[in-house]
């Protein structure tokens, strides 16, 4: 498993994955800086209030001029992506930071961009590994996620329950 870098860029569906696996105060506990972008917090964060994201630890970090030029420019390159998906895309690639998300067209552009990507099981790997989350409690996250309808790859959420039930 790779290391969990000093920075991490977070997708929207990061953070309701982590919402509805019921460890989203868990996942601030890592030992790494959180950032979204502004268009990401305020375009598509709606049903998680942004208070309790801000008192949590993550960081809202507003695009530069520069950056809105180049995300258009982007854009057009890439128009199965979201203006939101490419505002973290460019801020990760940016700061070379890993890019949280578990979108699948984000994910193979931003292999085509050079950006490290991980999603959500990834991340449940680092709260195991680091004792945060107990092997039973992340269990029982991957199933609350896969009950309240996340896009996760069945295959890796049966592995991962089987050992972390189990193994």
């Amino acid at each position: 498993m790779q290391d969990l870098p000093p920075v991490c860029i977070i997708d929207a569906n990061v953070l309701f994955d982590a919402e509805a696996g019921g460890f989203l105060p868990d996942l601030f506990c890592l030992d790494c800086l959180f950032l979204t972008t502004d268009i990401v917090a305020h375009n598509e964060i709606k049903s998680i209030p942004h208070a309790d994201l801000l008192a949590l630890g993550l960081r809202i970090q507003e695009l530069s001029g520069d950056q809105i030029l180049e995300m258009i420019e982007i854009r057009r390159r890439y128009l199965a992506l979201s203006i939101p998906d490419i505002s973290v895309m460019l801020l990760a690639r940016r700061m070379g930071a890993v890019l949280l998300s578990g979108d699948g067209p984000l994910r193979k552009i931003a292999e085509e961009e050079g950006v490290v990507l991980h999603g959500t099981l990834w991340i449940l790997d680092h709260l195991v590994s680091r004792e945060i989350l107990s092997r039973t409690r992340a269990a029982g996250a991957v199933e609350a996620m896969q009950q309240n309808g996340c896009w996760l790859p069945g295959v890796e959420c049966r592995r991962r329950i089987r050992a972390w039930r189990w193994g």
